[in-house]
């Protein structure tokens, strides 16, 4: 089940909060000396973005960032109850693979990364990322909180638990809501924020292609 619809205005309101933290990551990536190449949504080259993590795939199985290398990777973090950013971020992910011939889509694989260990089971998560809403081939990521701490880290996303007055059983996580194109090699390569439209993201996409 979905939190009340009560916690839509909520959301919106906690999303705020979140989103000087966006400014701050894609300025710092936008700040950064720019190498030649094709462009792309922001800047393609180093950061410090990514890393070493450990943390259990929606079947089951352990999942490390070395099983991210051998195929570019778009990576978001959000959470199984969140009300509307996080649906709408996997799906602006669908979109924008959608727009790519099927050779294209194949370099990609696509992964959600729980902000909220405590709820997001590997059986909830795995229930989640079925959905036909949200790219093919979906993996759902947790672990206990401590992993989840160390990925969110490596990453430099913020997140944090804002329990609802009236239900303390109930509550929404604020958290960075950014989709991390990352490369073959494990390294960063560009930053989309959720706001992007999936003809941005799907070109950024192909950019990261013909660099290749």
């Amino acid at each position: 089940m979905r939190p009340a619809s009560g916690f839509s205005t909520l959301s919106k309101i906690i999303i705020g909060g979140s989103l000087a933290l966006i400014v701050v990551l894609v300025a710092a990536v936008l700040l950064r000396p720019q190498p030649q190449g094709p462009s792309i949504a922001q800047p393609m080259g180093s950061a410090a973005i990514g890393g070493e993590f450990t943390l259990t795939d929606d079947s089951g199985e352990t999942f490390t960032d070395e099983d991210l290398k051998g195929k570019a990777s778009l990576i978001y973090f959000g959470y199984t109850y969140c009300p509307d950013v996080c649906p709408y971020s996997l799906q602006a992910m669908k979109a924008a693979l959608g727009q790519l011939g099927e050779g294209e889509r194949e370099q990609f694989r696509t992964v959600l990364i729980s902000v909220d260990p405590e709820r997001d089971t590997v059986d909830a998560l795995h229930q989640y990322v079925q959905s036909e809403a949200f790219p093919e081939g979906l993996i759902g990521l947790t672990g206990t909180a401590e992993q989840v701490d160390a990925a969110k880290a490596a990453y430099k996303v913020y997140s944090a638990k804002v329990e609802d007055e009236g239900s303390s059983a109930q509550y929404l996580v604020d958290h960075t809501s950014l989709i991390f194109l990352m490369g073959k090699d494990g390294e960063f390569v560009s930053a989309f924020t959720h706001q992007e439209p999936p003809e941005t993201i799907a070109k950024g996409l192909r950019d990261y292609i013909a660099a290749q």
